[in-house]
């Protein structure tokens, strides 16, 4: 029996991209000395060859037999540069053959190797993904930018607001943070400094060391960085991984937001259900928030894998292997993004908003929903400690059910024509005027 030891090879492995996979990271390795070798041969250091014929042998490199030399090496490097000098030889290139990772160390690679692979990823399948989020995110800003809602601080009613308002929020954060994203991406390094992270290697291949290394990272579209001690300074994966966990955060925010309105005693939203879809094992009339909920337990495993990546950033000295065995669930980190973020855009794409409840709701909060209106209005008018009055006012209207407005009429604090359309229609001026500029923009 194949057994699984996670999830993600199970259960969400359909919903991945390739790239996410374990068997990628071999691939982008190979990728990284492939380019390696093609850097020393156009500097001639190493024999000529034509760019096809090593792809192609490249191609051949198999991850299993990778794995067999393993079980010897005990070196996954080590293994790998064996198993591309095995193929290389097989294939007529024996005189290339040794030349694999010359120059390099492990990390080289394997760092090298991780940036590349991420930068591919959020350029190839994360940013078509964000952008689906960020489509239907202004999409139903923009359809419910005259739905009435009541607006909800520590779950009290609070103040009238739209409901397309909070959609445009989460798309105006969730849109600056891939602008933060591709600037990240653009910052991405790579290596080829050797031991200690000196130039001592390629110090014997080239009197510019410097300069080999950036011809070789220029190929692969990343950056060198000075401050590498064999290993790669974590800031730029980190930095990539924290945008990315910021960006879910927006979702997940939204996703609990519409959670809650699901609710049975306020029903303003739900998910729409499929035919024959169930809702509960026991209960045939459930009708549950399952797949935002769903949203909700995916952000605890980021949370998780973002605290991983982020305990990786201190080494001893030079090197340690500290971080060679918990480096390789970083990219489960992505995974789990991927999942969430392609979880929120199923729910998003099918949620039903009920208007009517809506406003219903909105109709139950009374005048106490314009509480803060009338302070203000009252300022205006010259009333002295106006926030006392209408707070005063707002407990009367509590205890005794009657509306505030009418016990401010009453109170003569107010004028007699003053009316909650009135108030409506001055307080949501900037609710409107800031929903049409982050459309617009």
């Amino acid at each position: 029996m194949d057994f699984a030891y996670s999830p993600l090879d199970r259960r969400y492995k359909e919903a991945l991209p390739q790239i996410l996979s374990e068997e990628a990271s071999f691939s982008f390795q190979i990728e990284v000395e492939g380019n390696w070798l093609k850097t020393l041969r156009d500097e001639k250091i190493c024999p000529s060859f034509e760019d096809k014929d090593l792809d192609k042998i490249l191609s051949k490199v198999s991850f299993q037999r990778v794995e067999e030399i393993e079980k010897r090496t005990q070196h996954a490097t080590r293994a790998l540069v064996e198993g591309i000098a095995e193929e290389l030889e097989k294939n007529g290139k024996k005189d290339l053959s040794q030349w694999v990772h010359v120059g390099l160390t492990s990390f080289d690679v394997v760092d090298t190797a991780s940036r590349l692979r991420l930068k591919t990823y959020i350029q190839k399948d994360f940013f078509p993904l964000l952008d689906k989020n960020l489509e239907i995110l202004k999409t139903l800003a923009s359809k419910h930018s005259q739905t009435l809602q009541a607006g909800r601080t520590h779950g009290q009613w609070a103040v009238p607001t739209y409901f397309g308002l909070s959609l445009a929020e989460a798309y105006s954060r969730l849109k600056d943070l891939k602008n933060s994203l591709q600037k990240n991406i653009e910052n991405l390094r790579g290596q080829s400094s050797g031991a200690i992270g000196g130039y001592h290697a390629s110090s014997m291949l080239s009197s510019h060391a410097l300069n080999l290394e950036e011809k070789f990272l220029f190929r692969l579209g990343l950056k060198a960085d000075y401050g590498s001690t064999q290993i790669l300074p974590p800031e730029d994966f980190v930095q990539v991984a924290q945008t990315v966990f910021l960006a879910n955060s927006v979702l997940t925010k939204v996703a609990n937001d519409w959670r809650h309105l699901a609710r049975s005693e306020i029903a303003e939203l739900f998910e729409s259900m499929g035919e024959g879809q169930v809702g509960s094992s026991t209960m045939p009339q459930k009708r549950n928030p399952w797949n935002l909920e769903h949203v909700c337990s995916l952000f605890k495993v980021l949370k998780s894998r973002l605290q991983l990546i982020q305990d990786d950033v201190i080494t001893e000295h030079q090197r340690d292997l500290t971080n060679s065995a918990s480096g390789r669930f970083y990219f489960e980190f992505f995974a789990v993004s991927h999942l969430l973020f392609s979880r929120f855009l199923k729910v998003a794409t099918k949620i039903q908003v009920d208007e009517k409840q809506m406003k219903k709701n909105f109709d139950q909060a009374g005048s106490s929903i314009f509480a803060e209106a009338l302070y203000v209005s009252l300022t205006l008018k010259g009333h002295d400690k106006a926030h006392d009055i209408v707070r005063e006012a707002s407990r009367k209207s509590e205890s005794s059910g009657k509306d505030l407005l009418e016990i401010l009429r009453e109170d003569k604090k107010v004028e007699p024509d003053l009316s909650h359309d009135k108030l409506m229609k001055k307080v949501l001026e900037g609710s409107r005027l800031k929903l049409e500029r982050i459309l617009n923009n």
